[in-house]
């Protein structure tokens, strides 16, 4: 059951992490209005599906599928949807869209240099630190793979609740009823 909970969980987060790609590229090359709802309701809706499949097909009458097992899996889903997801993204830094990302970095240095704030040597200083953090691929993938660990869990707190199966009461061999 160890190596089906962990080949399960690479499985589903691979497919997790697959469909954050697809909504990254999305919200890179044509973002519209309601994309960020979408993409909520499609991760939840997704950690939902795969956890209660784990729960339908692992789940025993005597110990059931606790709340802190289906919190479990949809952490490491997300870790392992973090791993992809961050591989992808410093490819599409570096290699696919860079100039979609060093957009962002000067819309944000923009806006901050119209705030009135920040001086010249704080904003060389800033777009040299948000370049590292944008197309460095050891900090894509680890920031990619602790904000995913932190997006599942704080979904799955919820997700857990509504996916756990309780122990049977009575144990398997009293659920037909009176005798």
């Amino acid at each position: 059951m160890k190596n089906s909970f962990w080949g399960d969980a690479a499985l589903y987060g691979a497919f997790l992490g697959l469909a954050e790609i697809g909504f990254v590229t999305l919200n890179l090359v044509c973002p519209f209005k309601g994309l960020g709802l979408l993409h909520f309701i499609v991760f939840v809706a997704l950690l939902v599906v795969f956890t209660r499949r784990r729960v339908r097909l692992y789940a025993s009458e005597e110990l059931g599928y606790s709340y802190g097992e289906c919190l479990l899996y949809i952490l490491c889903m997300s870790l392992f949807a973090g791993v992809l997801v961050g591989a992808y993204t410093a490819l599409a830094a570096n290699f696919f869209f860079p100039e979609k990302y060093q957009a962002l970095v000067d819309q944000s240095l923009s806006v901050l240099s119209q705030t009135g704030v920040y001086s010249t040597d704080m904003l060389r200083h800033m777009q040299s630190m948000m370049r590292r953090m944008i197309f460095s691929p050891l900090w894509v993938l680890f920031s990619n793979v602790f904000g995913y660990a932190l997006k599942g869990t704080f979904f799955g707190l919820f997700v857990a609740a509504f996916t756990k199966r309780n122990p049977s009461m009575f144990g398997p061999e009293h659920t037909s009823g009176h005798e």
